[in-house]
C-alpha cells in the first residue's frame, strides 16, 4: 500500500470515528430493520475469502440486537456506536468506492467493516461468552 492510500485509509477512519460520535440509540432500531439488506449486500462478496467476516458481521448484528432489547449491555456505548457507524457505511452505495463497480465497491466497504469488528473483538469475545458460544468459532 502506498503512502496516499494509508493517508486516504486512516482519514476515512478517522471520519467513521466521527460519524460514531454522532450515534443516537434509535438509529440502531433503522440499522437492525436493515439486517435483510446487510445480508444480501455481503451475499455479493466472495464466501471463501470472507467467511470468517460473515460470521463476526453475523455475531455483531446479534450482539447489536441483544444490545437494544437491554438484555446485553456490558459493552462500552463507543464500541456500539462505531459499529454502527461501520454499517451505515458498509450500506452506503456511494462511498469511496461506489458500489456499481463489480467486486471492487462491495470489498472495500466488506474491508472497513472488518477492520471495525477486528479492533472491537475484545467485546465480541466478552459477548460469545455471555452468550455461552465458543469464541474460537468466530475468532481464529
Amino acid at each position: 500500500m502506498n503512502e496516499s492510500n494509508k493517508l486516504s485509509q486512516e482519514e476515512l477512519i478517522r471520519e467513521i470515528e466521527k460519524k460514531a460520535e454522532e450515534i443516537k440509540p434509535a438509529r440502531l432500531d433503522e440499522i437492525l430493520k436493515e439486517e435483510n439488506k446487510i445480508k444480501d449486500k455481503g451475499g455479493k462478496l466472495n464466501l471463501t475469502k470472507f467467511s470468517q467476516f460473515f460470521k463476526n458481521l453475523k455475531l455483531a448484528m446479534e450482539m447489536l440486537k441483544d444490545y437494544r432489547s437491554k438484555s446485553y449491555t456490558n459493552i462500552p456505548w463507543r464500541s456500539i456506536a462505531l459499529l454502527a457507524a461501520g454499517i451505515i457505511y458498509f450500506m452506503n452505495p456511494f462511498d469511496i468506492v461506489p458500489d456499481f463497480f463489480p467486486i471492487i465497491g462491495f470489498t472495500d466497504d466488506a474491508v472497513m467493516l472488518a477492520a471495525i469488528l477486528k479492533s472491537m473483538q475484545g467485546d465480541l469475545k466478552k459477548y460469545c461468552d455471555w452468550k455461552g458460544y465458543k469464541a474460537e468459532e468466530y475468532f481464529v
